[in-house]
């Protein structure tokens, strides 16, 4: 995500003239700006998305102006080439994953007390910055599958860690975790299990997932959400209910190690050319 702090903007009300939509700018949008620290702490940012077509009118507002010179004049110092080079273009982010679809948004750090990293939902208007994980088009049952305890014990086994807390690696973690195919009336379970986590944590708005998470302070009905979520979840992997973590891993590596040798069957022979003698 952006490398500039200008184009980001610690609260709505302090720039009213650059307003979600403003007359001059019909496609600049100030979109809502999440990584980990304001998901889970609760903090609001924001960030000004201004398209290549939209810089001329954009400008003639003098906050977007004056943000747009600064992040220019920021890149122009830097002692990276690539980063002189994005000053012809200041309103864009020097990294820009963002899809204009719902997403689940993963922190790319957790403490290790908690029993579930805090993972969210978020709709197209939120922007997720580097310092978060971010899967985009994925439906709600995606984000119980990552909730879920059988993930939980995946993190702890193959993720990385930052001092003693999770750190959580979209390439490692996310892209390896093992999923068999499920049935649409799977999904559909998974879906509603999801959607009632997420209901809990919203009737709980008051409080930072921070808190929410808090292994001492944990409300009871996002527990028992939780735990909806969890049988459900390992019911895929197995017939019987888990006593422990270490079973948990032992089916997952073992579905695991069966997929990529599944995969590798199918990956065409490698044909190796002779060379003239």
């Amino acid at each position: 995500m952006g490398s500039v702090r200008t184009s980001i903007l610690e609260d709505l009300d302090v720039y009213p003239r650059t307003s979600r939509r403003p007359s001059t700018t019909p496609s600049t949008a100030k979109s809502r700006f999440s990584g980990s620290d304001e998901f889970i702490n609760g903090k609001t940012r924001w960030c000004l998305v201004v398209p290549d077509e939209d810089v001329v009118t954009a400008s003639r507002n003098p906050e977007i102006e004056r943000r747009l010179n600064a992040v220019r004049a920021h890149r122009l110092k830097s002692s990276e080439k690539s980063t002189r080079e994005m000053a012809s273009v200041p309103n864009r982010f020097y990294f820009w994953a963002h899809q204009d679809v719902e997403s689940v948004i993963v922190p790319a750090t957790s403490s290790e007390r908690r029993d579930y990293v805090p993972i969210g939902y978020l709709d197209p208007s939120t922007v997720i910055s580097n310092s978060a994980n971010a899967a985009y088009g994925v439906e709600p049952w995606t984000f119980a599958l990552l909730t879920s305890r059988a993930h939980m014990s995946w993190v702890r086994a193959v993720g990385g860690k930052m001092k003693t807390d999770y750190r959580y690696s979209g390439t490692i973690i996310y892209n390896n975790f093992p999923v068999p195919p499920l049935s649409e009336a799977v999904k559909e379970k998974l879906t509603v299990a999801a959607l009632r986590v997420l209901d809990v944590r919203e009737y709980h708005c008051e409080q930072t997932l921070a808190e929410l998470y808090d292994p001492d302070k944990m409300p009871q009905d996002l527990r028992d959400a939780h735990a909806a979520v969890d049988a459900l979840v390992d019911s895929i992997y197995s017939k019987k209910p888990y006593e422990t973590d270490e079973q948990r891993l032992s089916d997952l590596f073992a579905l695991y190690e069966r997929m990529t040798a599944e995969e590798a069957a199918k990956a065409p022979a490698k044909t190796t050319r002779r060379t003239a003698k």
